[in-house]
């Protein structure tokens, strides 16, 4: 089965949440996926429009209301200035995931070029040997899935006092208040939406990375059955070499996509999770009312922006790990010696995510970030 069959529950939950507003396209006879489409006919794109403003005016009357109450805390005598500068980056963080998101549907021309690429390894590799190869995108969605509304739920559940506190006397009433928090939800459903996709992403890629590249299992049963002829070794390496080009195309397709997200997501969450964490250890010898609201927030959303960072890292060291891991070890055998001695030369920062060009990404980072916030927070803690 198809990975784009296998994944029509992951872009359900895309369009009910306002993420993406396109449409899934199938042949008529084979009910196969074809492709996404984007049209004003479709319900799913007036849905988009829906969600889209009503959650900007969400998200916009939230960030007033919490910017106006940094402000206030900002010259309050009795706090640090370094608190009011914890609710500015927490605010400043969730805008981001926002704007992420838009940014994700606004390069559809990339994502349906990555679709396309992956759809020609499908047809390459041929339906019999995918049937016998399958994915795990469904489990990882389920996964994922119980993550997202686990989240998401308890996400509205830490920020319901902060919430009361913000949002004006007017609007207390409980239609309203429901109305408002179902909005919200949905909002954090599509923010962790937008880690998911990354996830699945690079799975689906470093999935037919690793079917590609123990090449004895590609539509043979053993290793004898290769073909020894120099025309069908020749036949073989060409049908390889022109599948890891569409994987290679598809991954900088995807990169393109991610990249300035990458960046903003580890630049904010990084700064989120050293404030988060001051603001909580302040807790402890200090009590203020609006602090007060925040004690259960700040470590839930403390370990919750570093879940986050280590899934958008590991995600992007999928393909990468797959290949390189994959490569060295089919290069020791005589039978593929030709066919990996080829593949090896592909430089794997063509799989590599970067963020914005300014450096890499990938799970070698988390030595460096926890010593970057362990030192802030020193640092922090000190003045």
């Amino acid at each position: 089965m198809s990975v784009f069959e296998q994944l029509r529950p992951f872009v359900s939950l895309c369009q009910a949440c306002g993420m993406i507003p396109f449409t899934v396209e199938q042949d008529l006879i084979s009910k196969k996926f074809v492709r996404f489409t984007f049209s004003l006919r479709h319900l799913t794109t007036w849905w988009f429009i829906l969600l889209l403003v009503l959650q900007l005016t969400v998200s916009v009357g939230l960030i007033y209301s919490s910017m106006s109450q940094t402000i206030s805390l900002s010259i309050d005598p009795d706090l640090p200035i370094m608190i009011a500068v914890v609710f500015g980056v927490n605010w400043v963080s969730i805008s981001s995931q926002f704007l992420i998101s838009r940014w994700i549907v606004s390069h559809y021309r990339q994502l349906r070029r990555a679709v396309e690429a992956i759809q020609e390894v499908e047809r390459l590799f041929g339906d019999p040997f995918i049937r016998q190869h399958k994915s795990s995108v469904m489990t990882r969605f389920i996964i994922g899935f119980i993550l997202v509304v686990t989240t998401a739920t308890g996400t509205i559940s830490v920020f319901t006092p902060i919430f009361q506190s913000v949002l004006p006397a007017a609007m207390g009433a409980l239609p309203i208040k429901t109305a408002i928090l179902s909005f919200v939800f949905l909002i954090f459903v599509m923010f962790d939406s937008t880690f998911l996709l990354a996830h699945i992403c690079y799975y689906i890629i470093a999935h037919y990375t690793e079917l590609l590249l123990p090449y004895s299992s590609f539509g043979v049963v053993d290793k004898d059955q290769i073909p020894t002829s120099s025309r069908g070794m020749e036949n073989m390496l060409s049908r390889s070499t022109l599948i890891f080009k569409y994987l290679c195309r598809a991954s900088s397709e995807i990169n393109y996509i991610f990249s300035m997200p990458a960046l903003f997501i580890l630049l904010t969450k990084f700064l989120a999770v050293i404030s988060f964490a001051f603001a909580y250890i302040y807790t402890f010898s200090h009590t203020h009312e609006v602090i007060e609201n925040y004690v259960l927030a700040l470590p839930f959303l403390f370990f919750v922006d570093w879940i986050r960072i280590l899934i958008l890292l590991s995600a992007a060291d999928l393909p990468v790990r797959v290949f390189r891991e994959h490569v060295i070890a089919e290069s020791c055998s005589e039978e593929v010696q030709a066919i990996m001695a080829t593949l090896i030369q592909i430089d794997e920062d063509r799989v590599r995510l970067s963020a914005a060009g300014l450096f890499n990404v990938g799970m070698f980072l988390i030595p460096g970030l926890t010593g970057a916030a362990v030192t802030y927070m020193v640092i922090l803690l000190q003045s």
